[in-house]
């Protein structure tokens, strides 16, 4: 039994992968309000409750909420009138294509580049302090 079993779920692996290679370059869904999110902070570049006021969850809902277009792109517009405001303060930092929108992807790549300056910050006070 265990091998019938084991002989289906390998046979499924070529077809999962193939179901993965076809996917699109859109955001993640949101999840279903009042269930949980999935991933924590690190899964998603370590948007911490303290930070800026928003959890992994929240930014992507709002991420959601705020492109009113749907497109997965978000205008400075969009994000002011959404009050995204660590997004509207440093949109143009954001936006390095200058596309005049971002994307989700962007937002967690700018967050996470901004936590890397933060680091390196840190890390040459304590080499001095040595």
């Amino acid at each position: 039994m265990r091998r019938v079993f084991l002989a289906s779920c390998i046979a499924l692996l070529p077809g999962l992968a193939l179901a993965q290679s076809t996917t699109t370059n859109q955001p993640p869904s949101p999840p279903p309000a009042g269930e949980d999110f999935g991933p924590g902070p690190d899964m998603m570049g370590g948007w911490g409750k303290g930070h800026r006021g928003f959890g992994p969850e929240d930014m992507l809902v709002k991420f959601y909420a705020a492109n009113t277009t749907h497109d997965g792109h978000l205008t400075l517009a969009q994000a002011k009138a959404a009050g995204l405001n660590p997004v509207a303060d440093h949109f143009s930092d954001i936006d390095v294509k200058k596309r005049g929108y971002v994307t989700f992807y962007d937002i967690e790549a700018w967050h996470l580049d901004d936590i890397a300056k933060h680091l390196e910050r840190r890390a040459d006070e304590l080499r001095a302090q040595d």
